[in-house]
């Protein structure tokens, strides 16, 4: 077995291997995939959420963001203070008489 077959070998497996592997990174591109047209009212929030105002994302949305953040805060902290409860009553058992 010469070099000269080896190597005509090893090329005849990567170039499909490349070929595959090519195909498999731009799939949409090679078979124009058509999407759903974007409804008016989502794209008004896509521009929305994409301007740069400086206000994290989870407030852009106004009033209403702003109280579910709140009331999710308070949610999570009564929770963690609850998780402590917990733990403290199993640590602490009290004695039965």
């Amino acid at each position: 077995m010469s070099l000269k077959s080896v190597v005509t070998g090893a090329k005849l497996c990567v170039v499909p291997l490349r070929q595959a592997a090519a195909a498999r990174l731009s799939t949409s591109a090679r078979h124009g995939v058509n999407y759903a047209p974007v409804p008016k009212p989502l794209q008004g929030k896509m521009k929305l959420f994409q301007i740069d105002n400086g206000l994290p994302v989870h407030i852009r949305g106004g009033p209403v963001d702003k109280m579910l953040y709140a009331v999710t805060a308070v949610v999570c902290t009564v929770g963690l203070i609850e998780c402590f409860h917990v733990y403290y009553v199993l640590s602490y058992p009290q004695k039965k008489d």
